[in-house]
């Protein structure tokens, strides 16, 4: 078994979620977005207000190597920017859009393979995206994705412990979007340039496990082998975590997952590791 020392046993009380397919949320008529929504410096606007806006429009740039840029989530008009309460940082600035009817689906590109990027397109493409760690601290990811060179990083963990009472989002996205998730993963370790990738999943999401394990056999995570068009298979493995509370804390999983110690004061790349969440993996596929 795949643990770490220490760690709680809290009830789960996952079992109401867990089987319940993933839903649509509506579209609200007014949204409230903050500009600072990362870790980081804030992004700075780039509408005003009168501006008619698409869902997908960018609406705020990034100010730094660390921040991120902002999007519209809905289609409409911009009524305000002003500071606005935020659940965790006090009063942010903040651009208020209201929906007009009409078309409120984003619009994309057709596909590319990610293979016809190189290394630096690609995290250009999931930075313009503003695309962040979804594990919770909202890290900026092509930030993560740029270690210093005499980092050198050898494994990518896609982190699905997903171990906090009650949240099944994870969960479900390794049941529902399972080679989408595998894509993004071949898309990050290109990026890194690893050999080995290890997806590690609590013990309690027997059901993910099974998928991600089966999707693995039709669905590698393959490198180039450069000219040519030739891939090899990437070493990938599925670990089993023991279920327990802070198992998904990144010093935690490369614990049990590599039996890795991250120095005090240090990163996982200080141990040649990646760690990236399913729901951000997820988003850098959409991205690319």
């Amino acid at each position: 078994m795949y643990r770490f020392y220490g760690g709680v046993h809290p009830s789960s009380n996952k079992t109401l979620t867990s089987d319940r397919p993933i839903k649509r949320a509506f579209i609200p008529k007014k949204v409230v977005i903050p500009v600072h929504q990362h870790t980081g410096s804030p992004a700075e606007p780039v509408v005003a207000v009168g501006d008619t806006v698409k869902a997908g429009t960018l609406i705020a740039k990034a100010t730094g190597f660390i921040s991120s840029p902002v999007h519209a989530s809905i289609s409409g008009k911009v009524t305000k920017i002003s500071n606005s309460p935020t659940p965790t940082m006090g009063r942010v600035l903040s651009i208020t859009i209201e929906s007009q009817d009409g078309d409120q689906e984003l619009s994309f590109e057709r596909p590319k393979d990610p293979e016809a990027f190189s290394k630096e397109e690609l995290i250009e493409i999931i930075k313009n995206a503003g695309v962040v760690g979804l594990g919770g601290a909202a890290f900026p990811t092509h930030v993560k994705l740029s270690p210093p060179k005499d980092k050198r990083i050898d494994t990518l963990i896609l982190n699905g412990a997903e171990c906090e009472p009650y949240l099944t989002c994870d969960h479900r996205l390794m049941l529902e979007k399972t080679k989408e998730i595998l894509k993004g993963l071949e898309i990050i370790a290109k990026i890194l340039d690893v050999k080995d990738v290890c997806i590690a999943i609590e013990d309690n999401k027997l059901s993910a496990i099974y998928a991600m394990e089966k999707a693995l056999r039709t669905t590698p995570v393959r490198r180039s082998l450069g000219e040519g068009g030739n891939t090899e298979r990437r070493t990938t493995k599925v670990i089993a975590l023991h279920t327990k509370y802070p198992q998904g804390a990144e010093k935690q999983v490369i614990k049990a997952a590599l039996n890795r110690v991250v120095p005090e004061g240090g990163l996982p790349m200080d141990v040649g590791c990646v760690v990236q969440n399913v729901g951000t993996v997820l988003a850098v596929y959409e991205a690319v």
